[in-house]
């Protein structure tokens, strides 16, 4: 009697493993019945602010949301970015630069985008807000009509915000399973399939 056993290996879809039924428009369908709509917050910079200000900015989104009591979950998520195109644009300033002072400049900038290039740090912030409900006859139309009220109060605080496309939210999938994976801004999402690296 051998005292390992070995079971079968069970064959799963990305689709299962992900709990994604379907994604249209500017919502995901979820296998257990449930339908998600997202919304891009744009990061601001807070330590641009004075202290005074920054506690000025957290009472009003304090105020502006107090009366969110609907279940919503913040998602944040680092975005690697290519800085192929920077460093060409560095590279040809170096080029065309003859004060000294300046050209060590240059070299200094363009050598911290090669290290971030190279160490994996060239990262993006992206934070997503996320609202959900069971499906419905009317789930599409609350939550948009609820994105559309959160968009309002980020407005408010001076947020840029967006709300997800069917493009949008198969990034956002893909870019959660692929973390490593840099995306293109003009790519194709409708037309290739879903790839999860599991």
């Amino acid at each position: 009697m051998s005292l390992l056993s070995f079971k079968k290996k069970e064959t799963i879809s990305a689709n299962k493993f992900l709990n994604i039924r379907d994604i249209q428009g500017n919502f995901l369908y979820t296998i257990d019945n449930k339908v998600i709509a997202y919304l891009k917050i744009y990061t601001k910079n807070c330590k641009l602010m004075s202290k005074d200000e920054q506690v000025g900015h957290g009472r009003n989104l304090t105020k502006n949301f107090a009366a969110e009591l609907k279940p919503f979950k913040l998602f944040f998520t680092n975005r690697p970015i290519d800085l192929a195109k920077n460093q060409d644009y560095q590279l040809s300033l170096i080029e065309k630069e003859n004060d000294s002072f300046r050209y060590n400049l240059l070299e200094q900038r363009n050598a911290s985008f090669n290290s971030l290039a190279t160490r994996g740090r060239a990262v993006e912030s992206e934070i997503y807000f996320m609202i959900w409900e069971e499906n419905n006859d009317y789930a599409e139309d609350n939550l948009l009509k609820r994105l559309n009220e959160v968009k309002m109060k980020f407005a408010n605080v001076g947020y840029k915000t967006e709300i997800l496309s069917e493009k949008l939210i198969i990034q956002l999938v893909n870019s959660f399973n692929n973390s490593e994976d840099i995306y293109l801004e003009d790519a194709n999402y409708l037309e290739g399939p879903l790839v999860v690296n599991i």
